[in-house]
């Protein structure tokens, strides 16, 4: 059962100085099991997106916002083919060592090509419903 499936923004604290501005597709699905599926989409506005800090704060905003168990989530980037960075094309599952309501160590897996497919597929018919 899809749960939000809209643009996000927010504001992640900087590492060391200043702040990112982030923007972003979000959807998240419940499993029949009550597993959380959480997929953001890049729409082209970020750079340095896949840094391990910036996606740690923003699974924690997520989680803290939508009220999701980290113990039963499973984490999915999709970066869209683009012109200008045609390397950064695909899913990617990302896992997270999880402690006191912080991700930490995130530690990214592609997802195969078959699975991808399968995920743009079912996004599509999902935006478009």
């Amino acid at each position: 059962m899809k749960i939000v499936d809209q643009s996000y923004q927010c504001v992640v604290p900087g590492q060391n100085f200043g702040t990112w501005h982030l923007r972003c597709y979000l959807q998240i699905f419940r499993s029949k099991r009550g597993q959380d599926i959480v997929v953001v989409s890049d729409m082209g506005c970020e750079t340095g997106w896949f840094f391990p800090y910036k996606i740690e704060q923003l699974a924690i905003q997520i989680v803290q916002k939508f009220q999701l168990n980290p113990d039963r989530l499973v984490w999915i980037e999709h970066c869209p083919a683009d012109i200008d960075r045609p390397k950064c094309s695909g899913f990617s599952q990302v896992s997270f060592q999880w402690k006191a309501g912080k991700a930490t160590n995130p530690q990214w897996q592609a997802i195969d090509a078959e699975l991808a497919a399968t995920l743009k597929e079912e996004m599509t018919q999902l935006v478009a419903v």
